[in-house]
């Protein structure tokens, strides 16, 4: 009885053993040598993808492309921006004329001396920068722009704010000067783009020297 207890317990310790065994051969460790594990050889160099480059390299030429395309952007819209903000000054500054014609009241005139009444009110108007000095640089470029310079020169110009002055004298001697030449300077004035923002205008001349007046009142006489 003994005996047969013995041949079991050997039995199952051969068993045991068998299986334990195969337990190790199945999860045998892998040995890598140490310069396998830092240094791939010349094949593993190789075989290593394209595609697996750094992402910040493949994705360079998009991003200067859309960096590119956006400053691109910005510079039109600056553009933009500046050309509506000249537009807008124009307009306004339309809109103040229109407003400063309107609520100007006509200007009442003494035995109908105009010329007197408006050389008056020029001396005593203040001056409003913005619509006078548009005006007295068209002034200024008048006789250039109409190759009047060698006839006459402007002695003395200024606008106010409603009245513009000019005074004009011949270019050499006073003389050789007579009203053909002056009726030539104001057919001339007459025609300018910016003379119709005047309602009015008058002017006095003698040999030496014409002085202009031009108004954007309305005018009646008393």
């Amino acid at each position: 009885m003994r005996g047969l207890a013995v041949l079991i317990l050997m039995l199952l310790a051969f068993a045991l053993g068998v299986m334990v065994e195969r337990l190790w051969l199945s999860d045998k460790p892998v040995h890598y040598s140490y310069a396998e594990a830092i240094v791939p050889d010349a094949k593993s160099k190789q075989a290593v993808p394209q595609n697996a480059l750094p992402q910040a390299q493949s994705d360079s030429p998009p991003q200067q492309a859309e960096q590119s395309f956006i400053t691109e952007q910005l510079a039109q819209a600056r553009s933009d921006i500046s050309r509506l903000e000249q537009e807008n000054a124009q307009l306004q500054q339309r809109l103040n004329e229109s407003k400063q014609a309107t609520e100007t009241p006509p200007i009442r005139v003494p035995n109908g001396d105009l010329n007197s009444m408006l050389a008056q009110q020029y001396q005593q108007e203040s001056r409003d920068a913005i619509w006078a000095d548009e005006l007295e640089l068209q002034i200024n470029d008048f006789l250039y722009q109409n190759d009047l310079s060698h006839i006459v020169k402007l002695q003395e110009y200024g606008c106010k704010s409603t009245v513009c002055q000019m005074k004009l004298a011949p270019q050499g001697s006073a003389k050789d000067f007579d009203d053909t030449q002056w009726r030539i300077v104001s057919e001339k004035l007459f025609s300018q783009p910016w003379f119709k923002r005047f309602t009015m205008s008058t002017s006095t001349s003698t040999q030496d020297k014409m002085v202009i007046h031009l108004s954007k009142q309305q005018v009646y006489d008393q």
